[in-house]
């Protein structure tokens, strides 16, 4: 399965993340990509997913990303927002919800309190839930966010938390 994420506008900055291909500020130009290259899915923010999703939404499945991080704060212990809900993926035609969690970050147990509840409520409307668990935190070295252990730990609790994918 190959999805095309296009959340890094929102995590990492528009011009960090678009400015080398000035067409990826278009969300457009990333559903037509992911649909042109035949791949499976597409998941962006609410924003980029509004866009999309009148004339994208029974071409491709679409993955509503339901939480984000910013670059600006700098946090050693990330903590994302919930920028969207079920009810958003919902009327906006998606197949899945998407959230990140970071196994690590001191504010974990927030985490994984607001995925049990967006996932539960995905579950119950016929959502797939993908989770995209990226070990990070003031706990955990550089080296050890890409441990083969620390990975293999963060996916099990993507997994236990009732992810269908895991990212």
């Amino acid at each position: 399965m190959v999805i095309l994420p296009v959340d890094q506008g929102f995590e990492h900055g528009p011009a960090r993340s678009f400015a080398p291909n000035p067409d990826g500020y278009d969300p457009v130009y990333h559903v037509k990509l992911a649909i042109d290259a035949g791949l499976n899915a597409h998941a962006a923010p609410l924003g980029s997913i509004q866009t999309i999703a009148r004339e994208y939404a029974g071409q491709i499945p679409l993955i509503l990303k339901a939480n984000s991080n910013e670059a600006l704060s700098r946090n050693p212990d990330p903590i994302p927002a919930v920028t969207a809900s079920v009810e958003d993926a919902l009327r906006l035609g998606c197949a899945a919800i998407g959230f990140t969690i970071y196994p690590g970050s001191i504010n974990f147990k927030q985490m994984y309190e607001e995925i049990r509840e967006i996932a539960l409520e995905a579950k119950r409307n016929g959502l797939v839930v993908v989770i995209w668990s990226y070990p990070r935190g003031s706990s955990l070295s550089k080296e050890g966010e890409t441990a083969v252990d620390v990975v293999a730990y963060a996916a099990q609790i993507a997994a236990q938390l009732g992810a269908h994918l895991i990212k």
